[in-house]
């Protein structure tokens, strides 16, 4: 694969994340215009999530009242009472059922060494479902900054960055969040959103897995 190549792809993948991402904050009327980037992305990439993903936007297209889909993803991920698919790493990984665990200070740590802050408008906690996400667009996004830079060495430490937060984290937790979700709502919205979100980090840790990245020394 070139170089201009292998940018597509990558620029692809990083898409894919922004995009799932898009779907797991409130929703609002913009979301469809989202929603045709994932799909496309995702066919580009020959991934088993596009199939969920297209249902998502017709779905999403039929529904004519956003309000509906704003009320569910308030029940399924934002309470006030018991949730039936918390958005939190720590919730899974770490067995209590409470947020803000070790789990989650490791996930924080890892944004500041790669120089993020959480944003002020971000109003959750740091291993909320949404933020892990954008948290891997923006690994991918440096990828590329360092693959057009010729930065071998940085690009191929952006990789290992990815592998080890999809395996030590997003990829640990997110068979069981999306086995809630499933179980736990009645709308075929996010029911795919469930599907397309296990299939593809399923997909591109295999995807990782298989170029056998290094940390660069």
């Amino acid at each position: 694969m070139n170089v201009n190549d292998l940018i597509i792809s990558e620029t692809a993948r990083m898409d894919v994340y922004k995009g799932l991402s898009a779907c797991y904050v409130f929703p609002e009327a913009s979301l469809i215009a989202q929603l045709k980037k994932l799909e496309q992305q995702l066919l580009f990439l020959n991934s088993d999530a596009f199939a969920p993903a297209m249902l998502m936007r017709s779905e999403l297209q039929l529904t004519e009242n956003i309000e509906i889909l704003k009320v569910e993803f308030s029940r399924l991920f934002i309470g006030p009472y018991r949730l039936a698919a918390p958005p939190y790493g720590s919730i899974y990984l770490e067995g209590k059922r409470k947020i803000m665990g070790d789990s989650t200070i490791d996930v924080h740590k890892r944004y500041i060494d790669n120089g993020l802050a959480i944003s002020e408008n971000f109003k959750d906690v740091p291993d909320h479902i949404a933020a892990e996400l954008e948290f891997m667009y923006f690994l991918v996004f440096k990828e590329i900054s360092a693959i057009r830079s010729e930065q071998l060495n940085e690009g191929s430490e952006c990789l290992y960055r990815q592998q080890s937060f999809l395996s030590d984290h997003l990829g640990a937790w997110v068979q069981d969040f999306t086995h809630d979700t499933e179980l736990g709502t009645e709308f075929d919205f996010y029911r795919n959103l469930a599907i397309a979100t296990r299939v593809y980090i399923a997909e591109d840790l295999e995807y990782l897995s298989s170029l056998k990245v290094c940390q660069a020394m």
